[in-house]
């Protein structure tokens, strides 16, 4: 990511390289505020570059084993370490199967060279409001694990991003996980966005929908619309009524443009987001429940 950054180097740091998490933990514990902590680095060395951060010390975490983790357990779900890349979700064939969302979200970030390099931990951690990862993680209810030098906790992640670049970790707590609930096998979940002439999505859109099994449930997630992602409470409920499916998703996309509060900016405008809510919602749930 880029915004147009003057400087072309980075600020003077001391590197570390930690060979496990305890080792890791010690540091932010020493440094605090004057340390970061890098995974992939995508967004870290862009910050840097552009003087957003400027840490003391950069604490490299690849290496360690107990953040490589990516791991499937049926009836408990998907747990996916902290450096964990895109490229290795997008080729795991749990995720391409029975997380659809996620693997269309990561499919679709940015390109091969950024994917085999950006973590996911790392996009939910920026907290930046055009990014695809948080949208389908919101709609699986995922958590994060954080972990300090002496307590464990688990945050949904709707509730970690906070806005933009603003998330609850402290200074000596890191992100070591996302846990990803198990999927029924009656839901069906799925993810589309509109960036074209932009580096960054205008809106993007993740689904979860099981309606067809003991409890119904319809989440829809929209991203780069507002400070952080948000569910469209109104049009889900619309979902959830007896009715012409057709009828329901047009009604459901109009109720969801309609509902949300929309920023503008320099990559659009308000109405235009709005107009995208309605056509992308109306693309993505036709795709997942038909018009019949």
């Amino acid at each position: 990511m880029s915004f147009g950054s003057p400087y072309f180097t980075l600020p003077d740091f001391t590197y570390h390289k930690p060979r496990t998490l305890r080792d890791a933990l010690e540091l932010l514990e020493k440094y605090g505020d004057d340390a970061k902590i890098l995974a992939g680095g995508v967004g870290l060395i862009a910050f840097m570059k552009e003087r957003l951060v400027s840490p003391s010390h950069v604490i490299d975490v690849k290496e360690i084993p107990e953040l490589k983790r990516l791991e499937y357990r049926k009836g408990e779900g998907l747990i996916i370490g902290a450096t964990i890349t895109f490229s290795e979700l997008e080729s795991h064939q749990v995720v391409r199967e029975k997380y659809r969302a996620l693997y269309q979200a990561v499919k679709l970030a940015s390109d091969s060279i950024i994917r085999n390099r950006a973590t996911l931990v790392g996009n939910v951690c920026e907290a930046i409001p055009w990014v695809d990862g948080p949208p389908p993680l919101i709609a699986y209810g995922a958590e994060v694990e954080i972990r300090s030098l002496d307590r464990v906790r688990r945050v949904p992640v709707a509730d970690f991003i906070k806005g933009p670049v603003e998330i609850d970790l402290e200074p000596r707590e890191i992100v070591t996980s996302i846990h990803v609930p198990e999927v029924p096998d009656e839901a069906k979940s799925g993810f589309v966005k509109f960036n074209i002439g932009s580096e960054f999505a205008l809106v993007n859109l993740a689904a979860y929908l099981s309606l067809n099994g003991k409890k119904k449930d319809v989440r829809l997630v929209y991203g780069a619309i507002s400070p952080k992602p948000v569910r469209a409470l109104e049009a889900e409920k619309i979902l959830l009524a007896e009715g012409d499916m057709r009828t329901l998703i047009t009604s459901a996309a109009l109720k969801a443009s309609e509902e949300l509060e929309v920023i503008s900016d320099v990559l659009a405008s308000e109405d235009f987001r709005r107009h995208l809510i309605k056509v992308l919602t109306v693309k993505l749930l036709t795709e997942l429940i038909g018009g019949g």
